[in-house]
């Protein structure tokens, strides 16, 4: 339990000291926020704020769970594919900032990538790693096994919790906030698993997203891009697959699931309708703030979601 806070503490105290430091970086190499032309008005002053922040999640998760954790196969494979889905991340921002996109990852090349990461963990998961095939069921305490079908079922859990923080980091300390909120329920899952690395990870990830959250909260003076977003989706998918709790991500990040519905519904629905829409914009956060609500209360109301999802989650573990 101790060492559980302390990495948190550590990873919030990291971020806090180092990420001024990291802004004066990413504004000298002039990495601005582009914002999309068809998104709220009250966007367009955010225009230029330094994105890229995400560019330090990783360093602090390496030092304070190498400083704290255990260094057994689960850390080890967890800082690889966070490592692999920040580089993923930060070469689509850099150079589509830089470039004009003319450099940048298309779709498919980063699909691709994610893939072959999150396939060598599947792989590594199914033939090596203890119960790697097993799944535990949120409220039952029953469990099912998949088998062979392990492996794709990881690969679909990685790309759906990385797009999904994609898709959430909107507004102003939006997926920090909610990602911080699900990492605290995996942090206490772990521990009424025993699984101490678990909770140390969780932790940490915890800690880096309410010290980037200092910075990013309304009005935000940098934002993650997908530098940060990929690597938090990234670290979920991680957490919940090394402890055979994929089901348990669902619950607990069900305010990612739908968000990412209402992206699949209103693309669906505007292509049957020849252009019609349910929302105002999607993904759900944009539909709130165009039908009259502040920014900030968007945010805060969307934690408070997070955080009643996360407690079902605990629930059904415990």
């Amino acid at each position: 339990m101790s060492q559980t806070i302390i990495s948190g503490l550590v990873s919030f105290g990291l971020m806090v000291f180092l990420l001024p430091f990291g802004l004066k970086v990413l504004k000298k190499i002039q990495v601005g926020q582009k914002i999309r032309e068809d998104g709220p008005e009250s966007h367009l002053s955010k225009e230029g704020i330094p994105t890229m922040g995400g560019v330090l999640f990783w360093p602090v998760l390496l030092v304070t769970t190498f400083s704290l954790g255990r260094i057994n196969p689960f850390l080890i494979w967890t800082l690889l594919v966070t490592a692999g889905f920040t580089l993923i991340g930060g070469q689509d921002d850099y150079f589509k900032i830089k470039q004009s996109r003319s450099l940048g990852l298309k779709a498919r090349q980063k699909i691709l990538f994610m893939v072959l990461l999150s396939g060598l963990v599947g792989i590594y998961i199914f033939f090596f790693h203890p119960g790697g095939s097993i799944l535990l069921i949120p409220w039952s305490g029953g469990e099912i096994d998949l088998g062979w079908i392990i492996i794709p079922f990881i690969i679909l859990v990685y790309l759906a919790s990385a797009n999904a923080v994609n898709l959430i980091d909107g507004l102003d300390g939006l997926a920090a906030g909610v990602t911080g909120i699900i990492l605290i329920g995996f942090a206490i899952l772990s521990l009424f698993q025993q699984e101490i690395t678990g909770a140390i990870i969780a932790a940490s990830g915890a800690g880096l997203c309410l010290g980037f959250l200092w910075f990013n909260c309304h009005p935000a003076g940098v934002f993650m891009g997908d530098t940060g977003s990929l690597m938090l989706g990234s670290l979920l998918a991680s957490l919940a697959v090394f402890q055979q709790m994929s089901l348990f991500l669902l619950i607990l990040g069900g305010l990612l699931v739908i968000v990412t519905l209402s992206v699949i519904i209103q693309v669906i629905y505007f292509r049957l309708t020849g252009g019609k829409r349910i929302f105002k914009m999607s993904p759900l956060h944009h539909h709130f703030e165009l039908s009259g609500w502040p920014e900030s209360q968007v945010v805060i109301r969307f934690w408070l979601v997070a955080a009643i999802f996360t407690l079902l989650g605990i629930w059904g573990g415990v």
